[in-house]
């Protein structure tokens, strides 16, 4: 008598593809299905269909809908799939030796930023913005990304408590802050997701939530960049049992000594963690790497201060 397992029809490919792909697959997450996709030839041709992957998407990011982002995508080179290869997992400061891109090289116009927040599994704001690198300002000044007009706040499906229940923010507080490169085709998501510094702001009536992702830098060869912070700088107004409101959102890279680094080297360092930055699975230490990162700071600073302590002296000495 042959057993169960031996029995064709009783195999998991015995199933009908169209229910596999219809019943089954659509109820993974994108690790789940790429895990399931190195398992069989027949899973990861079912597994690569482009369907899956930009439903997986809208569901995990709701500023991927937005055409631009969409128009960007459509030419990546494995579409979604390779998009949420490049923008789900965690963005490491480690990254193998690449080339060392300039702007006039690949000729890059454009930086298109898809950012969405979210307080547990639930979205409350999503927003795309481009910033032009072709601009002739641009490589010279100071890089930011302001998804937020001076002017405007956008209110969000989120009540205010009070600020002893801050903690809840950086339990809940998810952001989201994905680089798309569509000259590249490539993207990577420089958030933490995490908060790693959450606390009142100005007049204690705004909470100021801080995500970082600590990069690579060596592609721009200068010692004060060996590691750069990638800052994002959230600031809630926050009125108690009313919604809170985004008063401020933006994105800016800090080098080891402090000081915000220009459009050129952003985003040649950008484009670095895009092509050949580690990614990894969210382990939850975005807070203690920041941590680390900060006293290493403090430490260069101390430095730095000394050795221009030490040249005015000598000046005056001579």
């Amino acid at each position: 008598m042959t057993s169960n397992s031996a029995n064709p029809e009783s195999t998991f490919a015995a199933l009908h593809s169209d229910i596999i792909e219809t019943h089954l697959l659509t109820r993974f997450d994108g690790a789940s299905l790429a895990s399931v996709a190195s398992t069989s030839n027949l899973l990861h041709a079912l597994c690569d269909k482009q369907s899956l992957w930009k439903d997986i998407c809208d569901s995990t990011w709701k500023s991927v809908q937005h055409p631009l982002v969409q128009e960007a995508i459509s030419n990546f080179p494995g579409g979604y799939r390779s998009f949420y290869s490049d923008s789900f997992p965690v963005l490491g400061a480690n990254s193998r030796q690449g080339k060392n891109h300039g702007l006039v090289e690949n000729q890059t116009v454009e930086i298109i930023s898809a950012v969405d927040i979210h307080y547990g599994k639930n979205p409350v704001f999503s927003r795309v913005a481009v910033t032009n690198t072709d601009a002739s300002s641009f490589p010279g000044s100071l890089f930011s990304v302001d998804l937020i007009d001076r002017k405007e706040t956008v209110e969000i499906p989120l009540k205010c408590e009070g600020f002893e229940k801050m903690s809840e923010l950086e339990d809940k507080l998810r952001l989201s802050w994905i680089v798309i490169d569509p000259t590249l085709k490539r993207a990577a998501n420089v958030s933490s997701l995490r908060p790693v510094s959450v606390r009142p702001h100005g007049d204690k009536r705004a909470v100021e939530v801080t995500y970082a992702a600590i990069l690579s830098g060596k592609c721009c060869d200068i010692d004060t960049t060996e590691f750069v912070e990638c800052r994002i700088v959230a600031v809630f107004g926050c009125e108690e049992g009313n919604n809170m409101e985004v008063r401020e959102l933006s994105l800016c890279l800090v080098d080891m000594v402090r000081s915000r680094l220009n459009g050129e080297l952003s985003l040649r360092i950008l484009q670095e963690a895009m092509e050949n930055g580690e990614r990894r699975k969210e382990s939850g230490q975005g807070k203690e790497m920041y941590a680390k990162s900060l006293d290493f700071k403090r430490q260069r600073f101390v430095f730095w201060v000394f050795f221009a302590s030490f040249l005015i002296s000598l000046f005056w000495l001579a």
